[in-house]
């Protein structure tokens, strides 16, 4: 008998991968507890939103700071929640967020001005009081050093 498939390179190999993956109630969880933490408020322009019953909230974004595929947990830590422009511009790098949550535009004329006027005036992050829902600064300063491209 000729070889079999797998001996001729044409069985079904495992798929490399998808054993690390989280399964989507893991990211359902974590968005809703994101929402919730943050009080259902951007954490840079401060703006409160009503909680949606719907799959996806369609004002809020609950954003990675250090992406999933360049390494980032699931972790409550290592989200905000950003109103969709400002969340935008914070994947661009037009806001990076300091280890103090204090918050930089390094190029003012290069952010949409509708997102300029609202952000929070005190230059800084709203973030939630329990310190293990705050952003963590080593996922800050990769999205400063990923965007900053440094």
């Amino acid at each position: 008998m000729a070889g079999s498939d797998d001996d001729k390179g044409l069985g079904e190999e495992r798929q490399t991968g998808f054993s690390a993956a989280a399964p989507l109630e893991a990211y359902e969880a974590i968005y809703r507890l994101v929402l919730s933490a943050y009080g259902y408020r951007c954490a840079l322009t401060g703006e409160k939103f009503l909680p949606e019953t719907g799959l996806l909230h369609p004002h809020l974004a609950v954003e990675a700071i250090r992406p999933r595929e360049a390494g980032g947990p699931l972790q409550i830590n290592n989200y905000i929640a950003l109103e969709e422009h400002a969340a935008q511009a914070f994947r661009r790098g037009q806001i990076l967020v300091e280890d103090d949550y204090s918050f930089v535009v390094p190029n003012p004329d290069a952010l949409d001005r509708a997102v300029l006027v609202r952000l929070n005036s005190s230059g800084r992050l709203l973030v939630p009081a329990e310190g293990l829902f705050q952003p963590s600064p080593a996922h800050l300063a990769f999205h400063r050093r990923s965007v900053l491209g440094t």
